[in-house]
């Protein structure tokens, strides 16, 4: 297997190795390098090592994001790959409505243009309390699309596998063809319109070719 470009969360080391067929966010000891933001409470967050290491986040009447951006051909690296696992819902969430649009897990990648805080187009990757799995245009923020791939608690604590075409839902759902860019990827819980509680957690995360 050719040599995968390792993203760590604990040093700034970001290149890629142009034979790789994978480019990787891998979790290790700690999160320093991600950047913060909080909407609305105090984020958050810590490392676990059951059932394997993961990153747990938990909301309570709270939202924020942990922040990372790098340089990627996505025309390349079309599929991203991930683990997540849900502990806890939000309770009455749905992302089709703007007094409930909670999540316990969510994946945004964001694809950014000048300036950033207003110009940018994002696909969130969710598991939703309630909305059926689908597309579904935020119901707050007119730059956001969601993809919604599991909704309920029927696979609540169990650890699950995610591989999405990042290339194809961009040019899908935005009419976006990304190639070589910034891109953002947003790690994300929040409880804060329905007043409630969230658990989830987020294991490997990785681009790939195929």
């Amino acid at each position: 297997m050719k040599r995968a470009v390792l993203l760590f969360l604990t040093i700034i080391f970001w290149h890629i190795n142009l034979d790789a067929t994978v480019f990787s966010v891998f979790l290790p000891m700690e999160v320093k390098e991600w950047k913060i933001k909080e909407f609305k409470g105090k984020a958050n967050y810590k490392l676990v090592d059951s059932p394997k290491k993961l990153i747990k986040l938990v909301s309570e009447e709270s939202s924020f994001n942990l922040v990372r951006d790098f340089i990627l051909d996505i025309s390349e690296y079309r599929f991203l790959n991930f683990e997540w696992m849900v502990e806890v819902l939000p309770e009455g969430g749905d992302a089709r409505f703007k007094n409930k649009d909670d999540q316990p897990a969510q994946l945004y990648v964001i694809a950014p243009s000048f300036p950033e805080m207003i110009n940018y187009k994002a696909i969130g990757y969710i598991w939703d309390s309630k909305c059926p799995p689908g597309d579904y245009q935020s119901p707050k923020i007119s730059n956001i699309k969601y993809v919604v791939l599991k909704s309920g608690g029927n696979d609540i604590n169990k650890l699950i596998k995610e591989k999405v075409n990042v290339y194809e839902d961009f040019k899908r759902l935005w009419g976006i063809e990304l190639k070589k860019r910034k891109i953002v990827i947003a790690l994300g819980i929040d409880s804060d319109d329905t007043k409630s509680k969230a658990v989830s957690y987020f294991g490997d995360i990785y681009f790939s070719k195929d």
